[in-house]
């Protein structure tokens, strides 16, 4: 029974026994008193479907949350980014001195530009010696150059094509040294491998980092991942695709949840199986860490005996109600089922259209006479 209706009902009794104590202070005889009588509000017992509900907790994590470290070591030269900061895929995140890498990035440079010149130097060497090879050759044919002439412009030709040759090496070996300057140069300079939310930040400006260093992580949410652990009983009423309510308590909303995987075996150690729902976050209300409360529909039990919960009463694992017989309160011990949070099975001990008592039950004792009342305090017809 919620708190202020146990209020109503204590001060609707003090109310009867101070009228009882004022109305003994006169002359009465025996025949004349009063005994008094504890107001109580009734139910009956009935017949319902109750929907066998599961509630387990779990926590809401990033559907991918990735650790980011600089490729290279170096010391931080600036950061870019703070916790909370939304990211882009490939968005700079921060930067580490990278002075040596730029110099040599710049000499890689003017080392290609050599080759290519020399490249060019080479091909005009080319083309001249074919230019003196052909001309030489026709006068040789015509009988106007002797053959020692025709020989020294075909070695020649030769030489400026081994040159051709070993210039174009060299321009490959010059690019792949500025190829590597690039890749090393780049890679003082850190990006977001994913679009998504920083989630922390662990390093400062001039601390020194590198690939053994988590800089920072950066974590997926416009979809986040709820993991829980389900009895065999549970999981059989769940696959994927299942659309199952999932509660944030901390936000008082319910979300639609879809569950993504089911263990196809369970833990050795718990003998539960690891189940894993997918939530959808477009609107980024949900953050890691946030208790989610899965409410699963397990089964349905039909025509079962209820009770409204607040008939109900425990202590140290024992159940009972007050039922009402003639005009007073008897002590009923109960077996109890399952529950929707409103009603509850009784299991044994109780038959349908029995009346309990559900208001003023804290109140009395068993064997007590009792007065029913309705909701507002009046006594009933």
């Amino acid at each position: 029974m919620g708190d202020n209706k146990l209020k109503r009902f204590i001060s609707l009794a003090l109310v009867l026994l101070l009228v009882a104590l004022i109305g003994g202070c006169g002359k009465k005889t025996a025949t004349q008193e009063e005994e008094v009588l504890v107001p109580v509000e009734i139910a009956k017992t009935r017949l319902a479907d109750l929907t066998h509900t599961l509630n387990t907790t779990g926590e809401i994590i990033p559907f991918t949350e990735v650790a980011v470290a600089p490729k290279v070591t170096g010391r931080l030269a600036a950061i870019h980014v703070k916790v909370g900061d939304r990211v882009s895929r490939g968005q700079v995140l921060l930067e580490l001195d990278a002075t040596e890498a730029r110099n040599a990035k710049t000499m890689a440079e003017a080392g290609v530009g050599v080759a290519r010149a020399n490249l060019d130097k080479a091909k005009q060497g080319l083309a001249d010696a074919e230019l003196e090879y052909n001309r030489t050759k026709a006068l040789y044919d015509s009988q106007a150059a002797a053959k020692a002439q025709l020989e020294q412009a075909e070695s020649m030709l030769n030489n400026a094509r081994i040159g051709v040759q070993l210039a174009e090496e060299q321009l490959k070996q010059a690019e792949a040294t500025l190829q590597n300057a690039e890749e090393t140069y780049n890679n003082y300079t850190v990006t977001s491998p994913l679009s998504g939310v920083v989630a922390t930040v662990s390093i400062e400006n001039g601390e020194l980092a590198g690939p053994q260093t988590t800089a920072l992580t950066v974590v997926e949410l416009a979809t986040v991942k709820v993991k829980v652990n389900l009895s065999e009983n549970a999981v059989v009423s769940i696959k994927d695709g299942t659309e199952v309510p999932v509660t944030i308590n901390s936000l008082n909303k319910t979300i639609t949840g879809t569950v993504a995987s089911v263990a196809p075996k369970a833990d050795p150690a718990t003998r539960a199986f690891p189940v894993e729902i997918h939530l959808n976050n477009k609107d980024g209300d949900l953050k890691a860490g946030m208790v989610a409360t899965l409410n699963l529909e397990t089964g349905l039990s039909r025509g079962v005996v209820t009770v409204p919960v607040d008939a109900l009463l425990e202590r140290e694992g024992q159940y009972w109600v007050y039922v009402l017989e003639d005009g007073k309160a008897k002590e009923v011990t109960v077996k109890k089922g399952i529950t929707d949070g409103q009603l509850v099975e009784i299991t044994e001990g109780l038959q349908e259209g029995q009346d309990v008592i559900v208001g003023g039950n804290r109140l009395v004792t068993d064997g007590q006479k009792v007065k029913v009342v309705d909701s507002q305090g009046g006594a009933t017809n």
